[in-house]
């Protein structure tokens, strides 16, 4: 955007996380909930990332003020899971990270999942 001062031009630039991420913005890459595994964690079914950035938006209905603790995982079918990083986070916010160095395999994607508590109906919303 451009403001006339007189005879002096001043250029202002607005760089936020999702352009930085990606110049189209942020393409919605799925929503998951959250199913059980074992004892009182669950887990998602995995959504397909292209590398780069993702960006998680939590939903936890009923409990808009707990901070809840998710874990960001690399699935692998040929060797063991990588823990990519835990996050704690509440209803309705979002969380970015890079996961460009967990792509991997015959289509070059990183196959993200999460684990979290089960209590709540939590989902999750990834965008690429």
């Amino acid at each position: 955007m451009a403001i006339a001062l007189g005879t002096l031009t001043t250029f202002m630039l607005s760089v936020s996380p999702a352009s930085a991420a990606d110049p189209a913005g942020w393409q919605s890459i799925g929503n998951r909930d959250f199913g059980p595994t074992s004892g009182s964690q669950c887990d998602t079914s995995i959504v397909y990332s292209g590398g780069g950035w993702i960006r998680t938006s939590y939903y936890r209905p009923g409990h808009p003020d707990d901070q809840t603790l998710i874990g960001i995982w690399e699935y692998d079918a040929d060797n063991a899971d990588e823990h990519i990083t835990n996050i704690s986070i509440q209803d309705g916010q979002a969380y970015e990270n890079l996961v460009a160095d967990y792509t991997d395999g015959s289509n070059g994607k990183a196959e993200i999942y999460y684990v979290g508590p089960c209590t709540g109906a939590p989902w999750v919303h990834v965008d690429d």
